[in-house]
């Protein structure tokens, strides 16, 4: 009978599942006309559980901005797919020309209110919602500043954040910026990422929160919190509820020492602060009981600032030693890359092993205050276990396999300090707990962190790993499109040319051809038009028509032609008309599969009527036209036909018959180049301004909008061990900025890392340098 159940179930669960619907939200309409929303809330509103939001490129200012509310809140299980971090981006509105507040009062971000994306399911119906491909920024598009509790909330709630970037969290990260509503070292928490839940009472099972090719930036107490707490502060309560963060190929990067940014992206103070509020950030934290596992991905600049900020030392070039400093050792503890607080870590049982809950591996844990801190639920008590165990673990992280950074001055890696009495310097990362011997080298334990990359940054086996610039290129296919018109028409009359085109995300525009000349531009469904066949038509001649779909990304995908016979009246004697000639034909000789550079096309013809033209179209750009033999085109490619693309050749002949003959062809992203120039001026206090202008190249054939559009630059300065600048810049139309840091003259060489994220058209690139 429970066999007999379960299979009558299935019927109704497909029929759930096929009930599912996208909904389609552009801001403007511009680049999905047939979208119904303008906004994404609207969307959120109108959908049903289980239904799929594409947003299209644009700005989405939601919400109403006024106090204690979210500028979008999701009540029930969806599916968020924006169209790339770099084309869409959802901001709370701004409500007064100075800025504003949605966190009003609020200060509990279990409340569900103040943050700019809240997913807000209840205790005993976790929602599973899925975010990709976008932008959640506390700045409006014109750069003004909301405070908030959070970038994104999941309360009671599971799911995944993918190819996304949470930015922009405070509302400034300047030395006085604490002064301001929502600024950096102020009263808000300004978290990138939340899991938390609001019940009090035990819910067995595990909420799982995956979080992919994204990055977390410009936020406050901590990028990411996986919380299983009932409060906010030390002693935490568990709530009762275990969530799961599982952070893989992602970025965490804390307040960078080059912060005080001015309008021409000048960073006039280089360093720690080491006056004003005393302060500590967190990459990933974690609370009572939830879990954490991080994987392939860099967790950077969670530092202490402010009065009582620990004492860095120095180079002793003399005696080619770091001298000892000491001053305010305690406070290191007040930033961590990593910060465990009554996490759930390990388990053993005879049946099952060692299971082990929380993790970090193969990921970059450098430049943070402390690099891990594995601590109990009072936030001070270290925990511990037997790292080198074969049975029970206990309380101990397992942090194998991580590059932990490298002194400047130093020639060999020991790996992180654990412990450490004394400041560490450049680039910092100690673990806590008591050192323990394991195997051929010691670790933690309270983290264990042997084996660890060994070598020096840039040695590719042991040293710093290659992390995946986040966030990627959402993958966009191609939309699909089919042409349907009658068997034949009556010359002089008009018949209905139908389109059927679909996109994943939508579709800008339907053109319909008639051989190689485009008779109209259809915008919103239905994609139908009403064309009259000439009058002067030859009798059973036919036309060949398709249509060409192209995508908000402007990606083209060709129908298959679709012939059209010609047909007249019998002539006044009640005879019929003579035969027609034989239809032309065409066919290519040499099409090519890809393009990538200038190719020469051949193609062969028969017309018996005469020959009067042939043309050559890529997609629904005429390349040629032909108007006598030899029958051959040379096709070079440009920014606007990068992807799959069909290359037809349409034959005309003397009467007025076409034929067509078409290949599918691919044109490869175009490779480019990122340049930075330098240029140095002297500045007030003995100091020099260094101007860096980064400029990523436009190969011939793209313009700068193809270029620029849904691309970044991540830009890395360092100055021996410290990290003075790691910025995401959204590119312009000028595919250049600058950015400047004015520091002493002497103190080092810097190195500089950009990488170009690449787009739809143009491949990833990066270079590097130093300059003195």
């Amino acid at each position: 009978m429970a066999a007999f159940a379960a299979i009558a179930a299935l019927p109704l669960a497909s029929a759930s599942a096929a009930q599912a619907a996208t909904l389609t939200v552009d801001d403007d309409r511009a680049e999905c006309p047939a979208a119904t929303y303008t906004s994404v809330q609207a969307a959120v509103d109108a959908a049903a559980a289980g239904d799929t939001i594409t947003i299209c490129p644009g700005s989405y200012v939601e919400g109403s901005g006024a106090p204690n509310t979210n500028a979008l809140t999701i009540g029930k299980s969806l599916t968020l797919k924006g169209a790339g971090a770099d084309l869409v981006s959802i901001s709370p509105r701004v409500t007064a020309q100075t800025g504003s507040s949605i966190a009003g009062t609020a200060t509990d971000i279990r409340a569900g209110v103040g943050s700019i994306v809240s997913v807000i399911g209840t205790p005993t119906s976790p929602l599973d919602v899925a975010i990709s491909g976008i932008t959640v920024d506390g700045q409006s598009p014109d750069g003004r500043g909301v405070a908030s509790l959070a970038g994104i909330v999941y309360l009671d709630a599971k799911g995944s954040i993918e190819r996304s970037r949470v930015t922009h969290i405070v509302t400034s990260e300047g030395a006085e910026a604490y002064n301001r509503v929502g600024g950096w070292r102020g009263a808000l928490p300004g978290y990138g990422i939340v899991q938390t839940s609001a019940t009090l009472v035990g819910i067995p099972g595990e909420r799982r929160l995956a979080i992919s090719n994204t990055r977390v930036d410009s936020y406050n107490r901590a990028g990411i919190l996986i919380d299983g707490a009932s409060n906010d502060s030390a002693p935490f309560a568990p709530s009762g509820v275990t969530n799961k963060g599982v952070v893989r190929g992602s970025q965490v990067v804390g307040r960078v020492e080059c912060a005080n940014f001015e309008a021409d992206g000048n960073c006039s103070n280089v360093g720690l602060l080491m006056t004003g509020p005393l302060f500590g950030q967190d990459g990933i934290r974690v609370t009572n009981n939830s879990r954490v596992e991080v994987a392939d991905s860099l967790i950077s600049q969670n530092l202490v600032n402010g009065a009582g900020a620990p004492v860095r030392p120095t180079w002793d070039s003399r005696n080619a030693v770091y001298t000892t400093q000491t001053t305010d050792n305690a406070n290191l503890r007040l930033a961590a890359g990593i910060r465990l607080l009554g996490a759930s870590l390990t388990n053993y049982s005879g049946a099952n092993g060692q299971t082990i809950y929380s993790s970090a591996t193969r990921s970059n844990i450098t430049d943070n205050a402390y690099g891990v801190l594995n601590l109990a639920a009072d936030g001070t008590t270290d925990v511990s276990g037997d790292p080198t165990s074969t049975g029970r673990l206990g309380n101990v992280f397992r942090a194998e396999r991580n590059w932990w950074g490298l002194g400047y001055y130093r020639s060999s890696n020991a790996g992180p300090e654990i412990a450490p009495a004394a400041n560490t310097p450049f680039p910092e990362n100690p673990v806590n707990g008591v050192s323990t011997a394991d195997g051929t080298g010691t670790t933690s334990r309270s983290v264990d962190f042997f084996p660890y990359r060994n070598g020096m940054q840039g040695d590719g086996f042991n040293g710093q790993y290659t992390v995946l610039d986040a966030p990627q290129a959402v993958e966009d296919a191609f939309p699909t499109v089919a042409l349907s018109a009658p068997a034949s028409g009556l010359r002089g009359t008009a018949v209905t040319l139908t389109a059927d085109a679909s996109d994943d995300f939508g579709v800008r525009s339907v053109d319909l051809f008639d051989g190689a000349t485009k008779l109209t531009t259809l915008s919103a469904p239905p994609y139908t038009a009403s064309v009259t066949l000439p009058a002067d038509a030859v009798c059973g001649s036919t036309r060949s028509y398709t249509a060409v779909a192209t995508d908000s990304l402007d990606q083209p995908s060709t129908s298959t032609p679709v012939a059209v016979a010609v047909t007249c009246p019998d002539d006044r004697r009640g005879g019929d008309n003579p035969p027609p000639p034989a239809p032309p034909t065409v066919a290519f000789e040499n099409a090519p599969r890809t393009l990538s550079k200038a190719t020469k096309v051949n193609f062969a013809v028969t017309a018996p009527a005469g020959f009067a033209s042939a043309q050559l179209l890529l997609g629904s750009r005429t390349v040629c036209t032909v108007t006598k033999a030899p029958f051959s085109c040379t096709v070079t490619p440009t920014g606007a036909d990068v992807g799959s693309q069909t290359l037809r050749v349409v034959v005309t002949d003397a009467k007025g018959s076409s034929a067509q003959a078409a290949v599918t062809v691919t044109v490869p992203k175009f490779a480019t180049k990122v340049t930075t120039k330098v240029t140095s001026k002297k500045a007030k206090g003995g100091k020099v301004k260094r101007t860096i202008r980064t400029t990523v190249a436009r190969p011939k054939g793209v313009t700068a909008k193809q270029a620029c559009t849904g691309a970044h630059v991540t830009l890395v300065v360092k100055r021996g061990e410290r990290t003075v600048i790691n910025q995401q810049v959204r590119l312009t139309g000028s595919c250049t900025f600058t950015r400047s840091v004015t520091a002493p003259r002497r103190g080092g060489a810097f190195r500089l890392s950009a990488k170009y994220s690449g787009n739809a058209v143009l491949r990833s690139a990066s270079t590097s340098r130093r300059f003195t």
